[in-house]
């Protein structure tokens, strides 16, 4: 049956449409104006961090997943989490009052269709020594507390220039002076492992940062070991590079012949990737000519591939080599032979060697008469607000922990003026030689790829005991390069598990040899496993960038 519209039936369906779609419409506008749960989520925070790579961030930020003010948001209320609160770790002096800033800015270059750096948006923390001119460098001395550098270090320039942003400058032994992961200006560095234990030094700052991940990359110094040793107190891998492939200058120098920066991160991918973006010539840095035509074209993460090391003869020594501590079968040297057998299982051939000599290895160490020299040529270069010009003034100033004044007692008594007269340094200079001829001479009558041998023969200590064990002298006194990986985890004597790390020494600039095999071992065992630390409660909250 069909209705019958009058016309004045019409008009009142007219305006009742009418009413209707302006209903529609204001309901429209309102729910604009109104956030969805799901709208207000942030796309990245404090949490989802976690095991976020370098290829992963960028992945993200080429795709639109999330922004790089975001990604830098959410990276320092990571550290806020962690760092003075709940298990403050302590790893962080100071954050970098620009970081939200420049990464808005890295934003907007990125939608203005300008060609993007290899590094673009990168989150970097850096060791305290290396000098960064809107952050202080503190060099974890309240005498510096407040200096900030006229101008950055040359790596600070390469990795800001590829658009790396620095995030925070991370703790350390005072002037990187002692392996104690204790300044006197903020106290220790504790293990994200297990808080009562150290993170050895003097890197630890930059290690614990990436074990508990604050960023993906950190940069840190190694003169003594001071990359590999908390690196391997942590379970982080870290690259030492021969001297001469990283420029030096701005840095706190301990001692030349045997300094150098390195990158620590969670992965050997990342670890080569950090390398690529620090590596290269610097005219204020001589001894980086040693580096030109020695770097790959194609890069040196490009060897962090995995794969199989058919044909690869790897030598390993298990112990004879700590400082003190030697364990021959504590359980580390259990994980190596594990190590050892799973490096046999890729296909490698594995030959158990006796090390060098230990009085070779000790004596060819040049610390302690290269010190005050090369710190007296440093402070003259910066500039008149240097709070002191030279090695004595830092000395007598006693502004540095007593675990530092172990070394500067010793190095206060050699005269900088009279260095090249001073015997006992050229005897450990001749040593130094006798040290590189020997290893090259081992590798050459095997056939060896490289040489391995844990980083530390025992687990991350108390904090503020003397750690024992140290393997790591090989690679800084002869200036090779050695990359130091997680092999597992074993159980301290208070029931905690800790890392150890397996250390590959290899030949000058062999770089991509030893990362490659250090590459096929990690994707074969996924030996590391993220620290226990606490969830994350919030991720809305603000770090205060001041220092606190």
């Amino acid at each position: 049956m069909f209705t019958h519209f009058s016309s004045q039936n019409l008009s009142r369906v007219k305006n009742v449409t009418k009413v209707g779609f302006i209903l529609l419409v204001v309901l429209g506008l309102l729910l604009t104006f109104v956030p969805s749960t799901n709208a207000a989520k942030p796309p990245i925070s404090a949490k989802s961090v976690e095991g976020m790579s370098i290829s992963k961030i960028e992945s993200g930020i080429k795709t639109h997943k999330f922004s790089c003010q975001q990604l830098v948001s959410a990276y320092t209320d990571r550290i806020k989490a962690y760092d003075k609160q709940g298990p403050k770790l302590n790893a962080v002096i100071n954050m970098n009052p620009k970081a939200e800033s420049q990464a808005a800015a890295l934003d907007k270059k990125q939608r203005s269709d300008k060609k993007l750096g290899p590094a673009h948006c990168v989150p970097v923390v850096v060791k305290d020594v290396i000098n960064t001119d809107d952050i202080p460098t503190t060099n974890g001395s309240k005498l510096f507390e407040n200096w900030t550098p006229d101008k950055n270090a040359t790596i600070i320039n390469r990795l800001e220039a590829q658009g790396a942003i620095i995030l925070a400058k991370t703790n350390l032994d005072d002037f990187a002076a002692a392996v104690y992961g204790i300044s006197s200006l903020e106290g220790a560095i504790k293990n994200p492992y297990d808080l009562s234990r150290t993170v050895g030094g003097s890197s630890g700052g930059s290690a614990a940062a990436i074990a508990a991940q604050y960023a993906p990359l950190a940069l840190g110094t190694d003169t003594g070991g001071s990359l590999r040793i908390p690196a391997a107190l942590t379970g982080v891998v870290t690259i030492r590079p021969t001297v001469g492939l990283v420029s030096r200058q701005g840095i706190f120098p301990r001692a030349l012949t045997q300094d150098t920066a390195g990158p620590l991160a969670a992965d050997v991918k990342d670890a080569a990737t950090g390398l690529d973006l620090i590596a290269g010539y610097d005219s204020n840095d001589p001894t980086t000519a040693r580096g030109v035509g020695k770097i790959p074209k194609q890069g040196y993460a490009s060897f962090a591939k995995g794969g199989r090391l058919k044909g690869t003869k790897i030598g390993l020594v298990t112990g004879g080599l700590a400082i003190w501590g030697d364990q021959p079968n504590g359980p580390v040297v259990q994980l190596l032979r594990k190590a050892a057998s799973d490096l046999e299982a890729l296909g490698a051939e594995v030959i158990e060697i006796k090390g060098p000599d230990k009085d070779l290895l000790g004596g060819s160490s040049v610390i302690t008469y290269e010190s005050a020299h090369d710190v007296n040529q440093f402070l003259s270069e910066q500039g008149p607000n240097v709070p002191v010009k030279s090695f004595q003034e830092l000395y007598d100033s006693g502004n540095y922990s007593p675990y530092a004044k172990e070394s500067y007692d010793r190095e206060i008594k050699i005269d900088p003026n009279t260095l090249s007269d001073n015997l006992n340094y050229q005897r450990a200079l001749s040593m130094r030689t006798q040290l590189q001829d020997w290893t090259l001479d081992t590798m050459a009558k095997n056939n060896f790829s490289a040489i391995a041998y844990p980083s530390s023969a025992q687990l991350a200590d108390l904090i503020g005991k003397e750690q024992a064990g140290l393997f790591s002298r090989w690679s800084e006194n002869t200036g090779f390069p050695a990359i130091s990986v997680p092999m597992g985890y074993a159980i301290s004597n208070t029931g905690t598990s800790l890392p150890a790390n397996i250390e590959f020494l290899g030949r000058a600039f062999e770089e991509p040899e030893i990362i490659h095999i250090a590459s096929a071992y990690e994707n074969s065992t996924k030996n590391r496993v993220a620290p226990p630390l606490p969830g994350i409660t919030t991720s809305t909250n603000k770090v205060n960038h001041s220092k606190k």
